[in-house]
């Protein structure tokens, strides 16, 4: 006999003995030695029993069938009373029974309702105390009378029906009552009220949010009862008939949630039962007998009112009945459509809206904006429809892994993510088609095979993800390369049904939207993700401008009978060129320019790199320009990858003489200007710098007198290049100064930059950097 029958004979077993118990006070009632008073206690309490142990048949294993079923019978038998006027076997036989079971409610709603539907905060915290509440039950029972009565001593219980206690009497044992009947109850209707207003799912406050209403009408003025004999206080009359008449909403709440939402995932046997066959197929019946007897009726009133000569006579009545009674056959049936339609709609919705529940989730998952709220829309709306034992939503997360969003229920065995690369995955992703897979030891058998992936694949899909219990595998597969992006694990259907064809193709239809909507957010993660990296790019170019500004001289230094200023525009938002003014005493003056090769970060970076260098080592060798330089490119080979190097115009002025000291590092040839007009340049005197870890040069000396004008310049104005690809060069950048000449320096500078931005347009593709240096006297 398998393990479900055995607990269905125990159900049976404990029905049948809360039946004698009502059979018993109905003896008493109306018995021999009856009472001749109508009790309705038992009548009251009636559906404390159908119900529970309606639930308990169609579930026999389920430990929340069983945990009501004995919940129920104690308040069955309390709100029944107890049994005078009947033999002493019969009286102690009720009374132990009513002693034990009524005993043990209070932990028994704990018990259920701290983790029932879902498991609450407090149960989380303190495990251990619906257990402790058991054990004080079970230590109440055991100092309650019932051991007396069993020995054989005649104890008869109080007209009060409180049991008088051999072993703790008196106030003691109303505070152990006291507190045990309140915390006990107060723990379970915490836990409904948590799950029903605090619960983060919404299917379950939608599902305990009944089931909270019914059991605070019903239990709530009845603790009040016996709370109020346990101080010695008369409970007011109408306290005593509300608990009565309230006695039925916990019942009727359990049966609504169950029926209604499904509270305790009762399969479709209920809508397979007697009772829904004959609320939906009697309404055609009573459809059809109605019309008959219509017909009937007005074949006899057609007979009466018409003359019995008339031709139209009986065969005209008839005629008429059968159109009438077709008539009403016709509305009849699409009335019973109608009622039928609204009987699934409010209690068996899978067979009305199953489809529509999935259609509206295929059309509402490409609105999801995260993976949050498409896994939390995916679990939600396929539990409503299809009712799976387990569910598991894996949707691929940014490290291409496929990563459990969402699982009930929440099993820590279940594996976190899984590797979409794994060559079980592949037939799965490429048929792109939700599959039934058989139990793990029937797929490890030779010659087993789910619907569509081979025999082995199917095991070790079915071995991966078996804490879930997988029966179904919808994959979410990219549409453009059969990605596997996504995997919804559904464990074996409540109903016990399989399923079916259609739940497949409605499944199908649902990963294919999901897998659209998951490739859409990766899309977007990675457009944020480059969208933040420009930003975070952008910043680093603006910190690096303001350095970079920083490094240039903010102004010019000021010399008797001598002007000189200095101008840099980047190609890019940072670059390689730089000049610098550095003084050497009251009458002398460095002047520095330099061009890092390349351009942007790291041309910036190099040149920060370089000016820092030649500050660092100027004061030491100010007067020695061959030396400094040796030194300077030393330390720049060394920290300068070797296709890197910069050239350099370096040139000590001594304004009392008007000589300039120079040494030209393979720059571009700066210009002098002479009072004359001619043009000469300075050429290079060096290698450049950071080319070799020796540098070789040598100086040269030159003499600005009055008038005359030294004008260095970076590469981007003699290799400036127009839209002809014609370069500025140095015989126009030679006739640029000879116009100029007479400018003063800041418009000289002007002059120059604006002409080879005019020559050169849109293509500027250098930077271009000026220094001027003018002897005024």
């Amino acid at each position: 006999m398998t393990s479900p029958a055995r607990a269905r004979i125990a159900g049976l077993v404990l029905f049948a003995v809360n039946l004698a118990y009502m059979a018993g006070l109905f003896v008493a009632m109306f018995g021999p030695n009856g009472t001749g008073t109508l009790n309705l206690g038992p009548v009251l309490g009636a559906p404390l029993l159908l119900v529970p142990f309606g639930l308990l048949m169609l579930r026999p294993v389920d430990r929340h069938a069983w945990l009501l079923a004995l919940m129920c019978s104690g308040f069955f038998v309390f709100v029944g009373g107890i049994a005078t006027g009947l033999t002493p076997g019969a009286t102690a036989a009720m009374a132990v029974y009513r002693s034990l079971v009524m005993t043990l409610s209070p932990a028994l709603f704990a018990c259920m309702f701290l983790v029932f539907p879902a498991r609450t905060p407090l149960d989380q915290h303190a495990p251990r105390l619906k257990w402790g509440l058991l054990v004080v039950g079970a230590a109440l029972v055991l100092t309650s009378d019932i051991w007396p009565l069993l020995l054989g001593v005649a104890r008869a219980a109080d007209t009060d029906g409180m049991l008088q206690t051999p072993l703790i009497q008196g106030n003691l044992r109303r505070v152990v009552d006291f507190l045990y009947i309140t915390g006990a109850f107060g723990a379970g209707l915490y836990g409904l009220i948590w799950n029903a207003s605090r619960s983060p799912r919404a299917d379950v406050r939608r599902k305990t949010a009944v089931l909270a209403t019914g059991s605070a009408l019903s239990i709530i003025p009845w603790v009040l009862v016996v709370l109020a004999e346990l101080a010695r206080i008369r409970a007011p009359q109408w306290l005593g008939a509300v608990a009565a008449l309230n006695t039925p909403f916990l019942p009727a709440a359990f049966a609504y949630a169950v029926v209604r939402h499904r509270v305790m995932a009762i399969p479709v046997l209920l809508r397979r039962s007697a009772r829904y066959l004959l609320v939906q197929r009697g309404l055609a019946i009573a459809s059809v007998l109605a019309s008959v007897l219509v017909a009937i009726l007005l074949v006899g009133a057609v007979q009466r009112l018409l003359p019995e000569e008339s031709e139209f006579g009986v065969p005209g009545a008839v005629v008429l009945a059968v159109l009438t009674g077709v008539t009403l056959a016709r509305t009849g049936t699409q009335v019973e459509r109608q009622v039928s339609g609204r009987i699934d709609r409010l209690f068996f919705r899978e067979s009305y809206n199953a489809r529509n529940v999935l259609e509206a989730l295929a059309e509402r998952a490409d609105t999801a904006e995260g993976r949050d709220e498409l896994a939390e829309m995916l679990e939600t709306e396929i539990d409503e429809a299809l009712h799976p034992a387990t569910i598991a939503i894996y949707l691929e997360d940014q490290h291409d892994r496929l990563t459990m969003m969402a699982s009930r229920p929440d099993d820590s065995r279940a594996p976190r993510s899984l590797d979409p690369r794994m060559e079980a995955w592949a037939p799965l992703a490429a048929r792109r088609k939700s599959e039934v897979l058989l139990p793990v030891a029937a797929a490890e058998m030779p010659g087993a095979q789910s619907s569509g992936a081979s025999g082995g694949a199917a095991g070790q899909l079915s071995g991966l993800l078996h804490p879930v219990e997988v029966e179904c595998l919808a994959p979410l597969a990219a549409r453009r390369d059969h990605r596997l992006v996504g995997v919804i694990a559904l464990g074996p259907r409540l109903s016990e049904e399989p399923y079916s064809r259609e739940d497949l193709q409605l499944l199908d239809s649902i990963a294919d939207h999901a897998a659209l909507t998951v490739e859409n957010i990766g899309l977007s993660e990675q457009m944020a993700e480059r969208l933040e990296a420009q930003r975070a790019a952008e910043r680093e170019i603006e910190v690096a401008q303001d350095v970079q500004r920083q490094l240039l001289p903010a102004r010019a230094p000021e010399l008797p009978g001598f002007v000189c200023a200095g101008h840099c525009t980047q190609a890019k938002s940072v670059g390689g060129d730089y000049y610098d003014f550095i003084p050497t005493g009251s009458d002398g003056l460095t002047l520095v320019l330099a061009d890092v090769a390349g351009k942007g970060i790291a041309a910036a970076l190099l040149m920060a790199n370089l000016h820092a260098i030649l500050r660092g080592h100027h004061d030491l060798t100010r007067d020695d320009p061959i030396g400094l330089l040796e030194r300077v490119n030393r330390q720049f080979y060394a920290s300068t990858p070797g296709n890197r190097y910069a050239t350099m115009f370096l040139a000590n002025f001594d304004r009392p003489s008007g000589r300039l000291l120079y040494v030209n590092c393979g720059h571009v040839p700066p210009r002098v200007t002479r009072a004359d007009g001619g043009v000469d340049k300075l050429d290079t005197t060096g290698l450049t710098m950071g080319m070799f870890d020796t540098w070789i040069g040598e100086s040269a000396t030159t003499t600005l007198h009055p008038g005359e004008t030294l004008v260095v310049c970076s590469d981007g104005v003699p290799e400036a290049m127009n839209d002809a690809d014609e370069l500025f060069g140095d015989d126009r950048f030679d006739d640029l100064l000879r116009a100029h000449a007479d400018l003063p320096v800041p418009e000289l500078i002007t002059a120059i930059k604006s002409d080879v931005q005019a020559f050169a347009g849109d293509r500027r593709s250098d930077d271009l950097t000026l220094l001027v240096a003018r002897v005024t006297a």
